[in-house]
């Protein structure tokens, strides 16, 4: 037998479990008759030189040959055993084909991989004269420009490739009707085209040339051929017409045939390197519980408080480090983002006693030797309970309220309604510890915050430098000086750059640098990233955002990763 694939498994699988149930069902007869098809399907291809047809039939065909030739089998041969003998054999066959699927599936297939290019900056060596960061984006720039460019030259013929499979068979009819009238077919269709555009004003469409403009100008270009201009008039000049209409239609043809190939060309192209255009969603899934009782979501209140706003040079990014220079505060909101609001069912709720009442705010835990069934209020739970049972809609995940009386608690240990902060912490009826623990780094958190927003200047927007991934650092790389008067270039790949440019590029890195504030020339100098900030965040926005797009340019600006890169067994 030849060796199984995970898609044949999955098509011979499902038959040997119906031919089980079918020989339970109808005993041997059942067997027999399984093995009758699969011979006849076997010989009527066999005739022809090819295969049943289907791989799995063929499969399914050599394991039931086997069963016939098992000792058991054919000893139990005319007993009242034999169907048992039979249903034995195939769940036996059943168990090697389903593990033999899951040994499959461990098997992990990397070919998919293989055209993955990668892009390691490690394994690029420039001059010491050239910023091996800047040569990097130099680079990147120039796949990223090629890429555009055959984007733009698919859109160029696939337009091109539209354009000519409608003018085709218009061409077409026109080497038909002229072959069938002569002359007098294709003057009339001349007028047509001539009166059909005068109409328009002698203008194209408003995406461009119509179907009869390119007709026209095609009629336009063969009357300007030297052979229809000395055959006119002469009984030659039909013939010459159509000649010249079937040559336009063969290279018509030919450019289809071409555009075709290159099209082709440029598919096998892109289906080498796995970017992010080639990426697909497989397949999502999902599932939604329909509530019990019909729950509206209660309204949403958007916060208008002003705000620090700080710019990143990773805007998309959804975590920022904890060493970050600034944090937002908790009250404050995105345009885009709601709160969730606390209606009064939510209130009710968390307004029940609380089990917690004579436990000090200061603890994060039960003290020792606390014992919950003497300490604890516990027939409040039932109140609880029974608060839940009538109003349903608060266990529902989307209707949020552990959000809501979360920020509700947040927003009451702000004010300094520490009490009031407890009774509407997360889980209270459930979790005892936790709600102690969660209110405890509330209030610290709140502290914090409250702290910060005395500091902070209500309404000023900053820069500041932040990496969106917590293992990239920010690093600066200042020029030591102006470049040297003469510079040689040495080493693998300076045959290919030109000396004047990369001195003019050093130049201006030096000029970018030391048009720079004195006072953030020497933040930059510390190479610390806290100290540039600060220096940034005193700035005007506008001059700022200048400031980072020129560190930038001039490759002072660098981010590098902190990961640990396995390199075992590269060369």
């Amino acid at each position: 037998m030849v060796e199984l694939d995970n898609e044949t498994l999955h098509a011979i699988i499902p038959h040997v479990q119906q031919l089980i149930q079918n020989v339970k069902k109808g005993g041997v007869p059942a067997y027999e008759k399984e093995v009758e098809r699969l011979q006849s399907a076997r010989d009527k291809f066999h005739q022809k030189g090819e295969s049943t047809g289907s791989l799995a039939d063929d499969q399914l065909y050599l394991i039931l040959h086997q069963i016939n030739h098992h000792i058991k089998v054919r000893e139990s041969i005319g007993t009242a055993q034999h169907g048992d003998v039979l249903i034995s054999a195939l769940e036996r066959e059943l168990e090697r084909l389903q593990q033999k699927q899951l040994s499959n599936m461990g098997k992990l297939n990397y070919a998919k991989w293989d055209n993955l290019e990668l892009s390691d900056d490690s394994d690029i060596e420039v001059h010491p004269n050239v910023d091996k960061k800047s040569f990097v984006r130099w680079k990147q720039r120039d796949i990223h420009e090629k890429r555009e460019m055959r984007k733009i030259e698919r859109s160029r013929l696939e337009a091109e490739e539209r354009t000519n499979r409608d003018l085709m068979p218009e061409l077409a009819r026109l080497v038909d009707e002229t072959r069938k009238e002569g002359v007098s077919f294709y003057e009339r269709e001349m007028k047509r085209l001539v009166a059909g555009r005068a109409e328009r004003g002698n203008k194209d469409g408003p995406e461009g040339p119509t179907l009869d403009d390119m007709l026209l100008s095609l009629l336009l270009q063969i009357n300007q051929e030297e052979k229809m201009k000395a055959s006119a008039g002469t009984s030659e000049h039909a013939e010459v017409i159509l000649s010249a209409l079937e040559y336009h239609k063969k290279r018509l043809s030919e450019r289809q045939n071409t555009i075709h190939e290159e099209l082709k060309t440029m598919d096998e192209e892109d289906r080498r390197k796995i970017t992010s255009d080639s990426l697909r969603e497989g397949w999502s899934g999902g599932h939604v519980s329909k509530p019990d009782v019909p729950v509206e979501n209660p309204s949403k209140k958007k916060s208008t408080t002003t705000t620090q706003h700080i710019e990143t040079l990773n805007p998309g990014a959804s975590n920022v480090s904890a060493g970050s220079p600034a944090e937002p505060s908790a009250k404050s909101d995105s345009d885009d983002e709601e709160a969730p609001s606390v209606t009064p069912v939510m209130k009710q709720f968390a307004s029940l006693p609380t089990v917690l009442k004579d436990i000090p705010l200061s603890l994060t835990s039960f003290p020792d030797g606390f014992n919950p069934a003497k300490e604890l209020k516990l027939d409040l739970f039932q109140q609880a309970f029974q608060y839940l049972g009538q109003h349903k809609e608060l266990l529902h995940e989307s209707y949020g309220t552990s959000d809501a009386l979360f920020l509700q608690a947040f927003e009451s240990q702000m004010a300094g309604q520490k009490a009031l902060a407890r009774m509407y912490g997360r889980a209270a009826s459930l979790f005892l510890n936790d709600v102690l623990s969660t209110y405890a780094n509330l209030a610290k958190r709140a502290e914090v915050l409250a702290n910060q927003s005395k500091d902070s200047h209500d309404g000023e927007e900053q820069i500041q430098l932040m990496a969106e991934d917590p293992n990239m650092v920010i690093t600066f790389d200042i020029p030591d000086g102006p470049p040297p008067e003469h510079i040689t270039l040495e080493g693998e790949g300076a045959e290919s750059m030109n000396v004047s440019e990369v001195k003019a590029w050093l130049e201006r890195r030096w000029s970018i640098f030391n048009g720079f504030d004195p006072d953030f020339r020497a933040a930059l100098e510390t190479k610390q990233l806290d100290r540039v900030n600060q220096v940034l965040g005193k700035m005007p926005v506008p001059k700022a955002e200048k400031v980072v797009q020129e560190l930038d340019q001039a490759g002072i600006l660098n981010f590098s990763s902190t990961a640990v890169r396995d390199e075992t067994g590269r060369s």
